[in-house]
C-alpha cells in the first residue's frame, strides 16, 4: 500500500505547492515537497515498496515539471538509493536529522537535474550553473518544510499499518 499512499501524498504535496508558489512566493522561488516523501521512503520503507513508491512520486514530478519524461522518476529513485544509503550509514532520528537529509536530496536532485539538462541540451538552450543558487534555495526552503511532511506520512502509514496478530491491547 505505500506505493499508492505516495502517488497520492505526491499528488496532494504537488497541488499545495503550487498553490504556495503561486500565491506566496509568485515565481521568486521554488520548493520541491514532494521529494521529502521518497527520503521518508528511503528510512523507512522496504527495497520494493519503496523503489515503487519513489518511481510513483518521480512519475508525479515527470508530470507536473514539463522537462522530458523520465528524468525525475530516474533522479527520484536515485534520490531514494542515497536515502537508503544514508539510513544506513548514518544515525539519522527525529526531525532536524530528516529536515538535513530531505535539504541535500533536494539539493542533489535539483543539481543532477540541472547537470543532466545541461549535457543533453542544444548550447543555446541549455540551463546555466547560475541556477545553483536558486537550487540551493530549494533546498533550504524544502529542508525547512520537511518536517511537517515527515509529520504527515508518519500519520499516512500509520492508518495503513497492521496490527501484529496475538497482541492484547
Amino acid at each position: 500500500m505505500r506505493p499508492v499512499a505516495a502517488f497520492a501524498a505526491a499528488l496532494l504535496l504537488v497541488s499545495v505547492q503550487a498553490a504556495l508558489l503561486r500565491y506566496v512566493g509568485g515565481g521568486a522561488f521554488s520548493l520541491s515537497l514532494a521529494l521529502p516523501v521518497v527520503v521518508y521512503l528511503g528510512l523507512s520503507a522496504g527495497n520494493v515498496d519503496g523503489a515503487v513508491g519513489a518511481a510513483a512520486v518521480g512519475y508525479v514530478l515527470d508530470l507536473t515539471a514539463g522537462g522530458p519524461k523520465g528524468l525525475m522518476t530516474f533522479l527520484a529513485v536515485a534520490l531514494f538509493l542515497g536515502s537508503r544509503l544514508a539510513g544506513a550509514a548514518l544515525s539519522i532520528h527525529g526531525k532536524s536529522g530528516f529536515a538535513a537529509l530531505s535539504a541535500v536530496g533536494v539539493f542533489l536532485f535539483g543539481l543532477g537535474a540541472l547537470l543532466l539538462t545541461r549535457a543533453v541540451s542544444p548550447v543555446e538552450t541549455a540551463p546555466g550553473l547560475r541556477l545553483l543558487g536558486r537550487v540551493l534555495v530549494d533546498a533550504l526552503l524544502t529542508g525547512a518544510l520537511s518536517p511537517l511532511v515527515l509529520l504527515g506520512m508518519r500519520r499516512l502509514d500509520g492508518l495503513f499499518a497492521r496490527e501484529e496478530p496475538g497482541l492484547l491491547r
